[in-house]
């Protein structure tokens, strides 16, 4: 079994989780003026050592092993405590309430005092002002510079005070800063990289009794209504019904649009109805697989989309993908870690820069070039750019560049004249995908905005104008997921990549 304890050790509190059985010991410290304060450490403390525990399973040789000998644990061991630990931050945000200001005792009596020196003598007459001058008062500066608050500072003086040139730094180190910014760090296992079990549910403490597990949770509702089922009998629609819509308004609760919650719901009705509860060992074996199964047939597109595929096929000209999306939801910065991501599956991207109205769109997709190392087709700005993306893929075709990314400056769904350019660039051009970047974080806004910006991009003869889509920010929502499952729901879009991080393996 494992027990648990905290003390206070002068200007900190040490929490910790032992685990009596396998000999270890999980130990968090903090300031003691958070005591109390960081409610999620308890939690994730326990479900450290159940990860731990669940890593020694059927490994003989760590079983044997002295403790400090397998301290550092599994090689991804700082991937798992991070992912628990935002999940754990991220989890207390809820209940955290903003600090209320220090009343001011003194307010309404100067807001009564500043009143009274406004005596209005009568309409279209001055008002009274207090005694103090005209004008602004001359500029003060410090002694340091100059005694004198009244003379004029020399040229020495005035070059003194100018900090205007004091944060210039060089192009070297913009661009050393930018690649310690977006570059991973060595050793680092990219996202497409991890395995399966790095996302896996985080169920673990609901395991055995299902009356612990928190109400708000995915599958809480289900498992509470047919753990309540007993004997050697088979579940049936009445068993079922009030659990699915509590778990309908668990869904949406998590921003599922409510028909894609219904539908899910739907699903796991026909797959636990007639199951016999004998046949199973615990709830969580038996709920957890429908409503997976449920969710994985909404995900699942119809044609899978594998962009390296569709890269190597390509003979006639380079693999062509356009990123479009409103302003401001990380289509450069997305658009960059798709070329990590295929340059680092032996491919040679050409980014294009075809963003030719926001200021400093060119400068930023040059620091993403220069830091991957791949080459940028730019022709400045105020130009067509549905032009540049034409002269990018004929410079591509003569060059060693197979794919071209091509970047579209963001623009409102709802904006006509602009998304029409946007429908020019797509039908000169020809990309072989068309790629939604949306913010995970906006909910089912955005199944609005991809759906207005699939049908402003859709030809006569197709139903959609979107290929794919990329979530941003993915990391940043909890488990309220939602819009990933809304979007390939409703509109039947695959979602290609989610961001989960600022550097370019975060994929």
């Amino acid at each position: 079994g494992s027990s648990s304890t905290e003390v206070v050790l002068d200007s900190h509190v040490l929490e910790w989780r032992r685990d009596n059985e396998r000999g270890f010991v999980f130990v968090a410290m903090y300031g003691a003026v958070l005591k109390g304060k960081l409610g999620y450490v308890g939690p994730l403390l326990d479900k450290l050592v159940k990860k731990w525990a669940k890593h020694l399973e059927g490994r003989k040789e760590l079983q044997d092993a002295k403790p400090d000998e397998v301290s550092r644990g599994p090689e991804d061991w700082d991937q798992v405590f991070t992912r628990l630990l935002r999940s754990a931050e991220m989890s207390d945000l809820g209940t955290l309430k903003p600090p209320v200001p220090p009343a001011r005792p003194d307010a309404a009596d100067a807001a009564a005092e500043g009143v009274s020196q406004l005596k209005i003598k009568g309409k279209g007459k001055d008002k009274e002002r207090p005694a103090s001058g005209k004008g602004k008062k001359a500029a003060v500066f410090p002694a340091a510079v100059s005694s004198d608050p009244n003379k004029k500072l020399s040229k020495s003086q005035a070059a003194a005070l100018d900090r205007s040139g004091a944060g210039d730094r060089t192009e070297e180190q913009i661009l050393q800063d930018a690649r310690d910014t977006f570059l991973p760090t060595s050793g680092e296992v990219a996202g497409w990289d991890q395995s399966d079990e790095e996302f896996e549910w985080d169920e673990e403490e609901e395991e055995g009794d299902s009356s612990s597990a928190d109400s708000n949770s995915w599958t809480a509702s289900l498992r509470t209504a047919i753990s309540q089922v007993s004997g050697n009998r088979t579940l049936t629609s009445n068993d079922l019904t009030p659990a699915l819509a509590a778990m309908r308004a668990t869904l949406e609760s998590k921003n599922v649009a409510s028909d894609v919650a219904q539908q899910i719901c739907e699903s796991v009705h026909q797959s636990l109805l007639g199951a016999r509860m004998s046949t199973f060992s615990s709830v969580k074996s038996l709920v957890v697989p429908a409503l997976e199964s449920a969710i994985t047939r909404v995900l699942t597109p119809t044609e899978p989309l594998d962009l390296l595929k569709m890269c190597k096929s390509r003979r006639s000209r380079p693999f062509v993908m356009a990123f479009v999306g409103i302003n401001g939801v990380g289509k450069s910065t997305t658009l960059a870690k798709v070329a990590y991501y295929l340059k680092s599956h032996g491919h040679s991207p050409l980014i294009a820069a075809c963003d030719t109205f926001r200021s400093g769109a060119v400068e930023q997709l040059r620091v993403h070039s220069d830091c991957l190392g791949v080459p940028l087709f730019q022709r400045g700005y105020a130009k067509s750019p549905s032009d540049v993306a034409r002269l990018a893929i004929q410079h591509a075709s003569t060059s060693a560049n197979d794919c071209v990314l091509i970047d579209t400056a963001g623009r409102m769904q709802n904006n006509a004249p602009l998304m029409a350019a946007l429908k020019k660039l797509k039908d000169e051009n020809g990309p072989d995908v068309v790629c939604f970047v949306g913010e995970a974080l906006v909910g089912n806004d955005g199944v609005n905005q991809l759906r207005m910006f699939s049908k402003a991009l859709a030809p006569a003869s197709a139903k959609t104008g979107v290929d794919c889509v990329v979530l941003t920010k993915f990391d940043a929502v909890s488990d309220k997921v939602g819009a990933a499952v809304t979007m390939c729901g409703v509109t039947g879009v695959q979602v290609a990549f989610v961001g989960t991080g600022q550097k370019y393996n975060h994929l």
